[in-house]
C-alpha cells in the first residue's frame, strides 16, 4: 500500500532542501540569483512561486495528515495557534497590500516604508514564520514540524539575499532606512 503521508513528507523535504540550497547559492556566489528572481517569467522565478505555492498549502495539509503525533494538550496548543495566526495573518495581508503584490513576487517596484513596513524591513517573512508556527501547533503534527523548520529558516535568510538587491534599486534611501528600522521585529530607532 502506497503511504501517502510518507511521499507528500518527501516532496515537501526535497523542494524545501533545494529551495534552502538554492537561497545559499544565492547568498555565497555572486553569479548565482534565485531568489528575488530577476524576472517575471525567469526560470528562478517559477521554480521560487510553484515551490512556494505547495509549501503553503502543502504544510497545512501535512498537519491534517499528521494531526495529533506532537502530543501537545489540546487548549494551551490551541490559543497558542489562534494568538499567531490573528496576529500574522492580517499584518501579513496588510504588508502585501501595501507593498503590493507585483513586489510580493520579487518584482521591482516602488520603495515602500511606511503602515507596518515602519517597525520590520519584513513583515511579510516574519508573519510567514508565525503562521508555519500556528500550523504545526493547530495541527499538533510532528511532521509539519519537521518539514516548517527548514521552512522557516528560509523566510529568516531570505531578507540577507535581497539586501545588496534592494541597495542597488534604493542606494541611499534603502541604506537610511534599514539604519531605522529592524530586519525583523522591533521598534524603528529615531532619525
Amino acid at each position: 500500500m502506497i503511504d501517502v503521508v510518507l511521499i507528500h513528507f518527501s516532496i515537501l523535504c526535497l523542494g524545501i532542501t533545494l529551495n534552502l540550497i538554492a537561497l545559499i547559492l544565492t547568498l555565497y556566489l555572486k553569479n548565482v540569483q534565485i531568489w528575488p528572481p530577476p524576472g517575471k517569467f525567469s526560470s528562478q522565478f517559477w521554480f521560487t512561486w510553484i515551490s512556494f505555492t505547495y509549501f503553503m498549502m502543502g504544510i497545512p495539509v501535512l498537519g491534517i495528515l499528521d494531526y495529533g503525533s506532537l502530543e501537545i494538550s489540546d487548549l494551551p496548543r490551541f490559543i497558542s495557534a489562534g494568538i499567531l495566526f490573528l496576529i500574522a495573518f492580517p499584518v501579513g495581508i496588510s504588508a502585501m497590500y501595501q507593498l503590493s503584490f507585483k513586489q510580493t513576487l520579487g518584482l521591482k517596484g516602488k520603495f515602500t516604508t511606511s503602515g507596518v513596513y515602519r517597525f520590520t524591513r519584513n513583515p511579510q517573512y516574519v508573519t510567514h514564520v508565525l503562521l508555519i508556527a500556528a500550523i504545526v501547533l493547530a495541527t499538533n503534527s510532528s511532521l509539519a514540524l519537521i518539514v516548517g523548520i527548514p521552512y522557516s529558516l528560509w523566510f529568516i535568510l531570505a531578507p540577507f539575499a535581497e539586501e545588496q538587491w534592494l541597495k542597488d534599486q534604493f542606494g541611499e534611501e534603502y541604506d537610511s532606512y534599514c539604519h531605522r528600522v529592524p530586519r525583523f521585529i522591533g521598534f524603528p530607532k529615531n532619525r
